[in-house]
């Protein structure tokens, strides 16, 4: 596996302007008027708005028309977050992680992590696991590491798929089972040719006897095959272990 909270700030709320639309912000941005869509997403952010609250953070973070300014991004990402958006606890998650703007923090990025992913966000969730399972930020914990591998697998993310079948074959957090470890690797690999899925596919299958790659390659079809149908009909249960 590879692995590859800040106080919520009030936001200060300006007199009665007339601010322009989203849409008009977004415009402005896809045409490179980076500070034209700036004053739009600041106006509409502190009017309330938390999709222009992580807009603008992610404009100061990655520095779009004007240099990187982290601690805005911080701002305004700490900001969307307390009014409940998935997005933004990730990307405080990541800058706490790398270190953008200050000192690494994983303690906050893993505590950030967990928020975005019990918001149900895939990528935090991911690395939420993979912070358990390097013991980045707190104690090691394999299991809760594969929890929330889990929860990102079945949603379909390769990567948490491809995490889930390392712990399965080395017995970390469960117990070692090449069948259930195949099945992970099987699915990763099957939906993007990811290389590092499909290499870890085959060095397991030389660990296991024909009729158990037999009986974990219809696993994965049957794992598919829920995948598909649970998403298709989301009143159906997509988690199993």
């Amino acid at each position: 596996m590879r692995a590859c909270l800040a106080a919520v700030l009030l936001v200060i709320t300006a007199e009665a302007v007339v601010a322009g639309s989203l849409e008009e912000a977004k415009t402005a941005y896809e045409k490179g008027d980076f500070r034209s869509a700036e004053g739009i997403y600041a106006e509409l952010s502190n009017q309330g708005d938390r999709i222009a609250q992580l807009q603008l953070g992610l404009m100061y973070d990655e520095g779009h028309g004007f240099p990187k300014q982290h601690q805005q991004a911080v701002r305004w990402f700490s900001v969307a977050a307390s009014q409940g958006d998935p997005e933004a606890p990730y990307y405080l998650g990541r800058i706490y992680q790398d270190g953008r703007g200050g000192p690494k923090n994983d303690p906050r990025a893993r505590q950030w992590y967990r928020v975005a992913a019990e918001r149900g966000h895939d990528r935090a969730a991911v690395n939420l696991g993979v912070m358990y399972a390097f013991g980045l930020g707190g104690p090691k914990n394999y299991q809760a590491a594969g929890q929330w591998f889990l929860l990102a697998a079945d949603h379909g993310d390769i990567r948490a798929q491809d995490n889930l079948g390392v712990l399965y074959q080395n017995g970390e957090g469960v117990r070692t089972d090449y069948i259930k470890a195949y099945m992970w690797f099987a699915l990763a690999a099957a939906a993007s040719g990811d290389s590092e899925a499909v290499k870890h596919r085959d060095q397991i299958a030389q660990l296991m006897a024909p009729a158990q790659i037999e009986q974990a390659q219809r696993l994965s079809s049957e794992k598919m095959y829920a995948l598909i149908r649970c998403h298709i009909v989301p009143t159906l249960p997509c988690h199993w272990w």
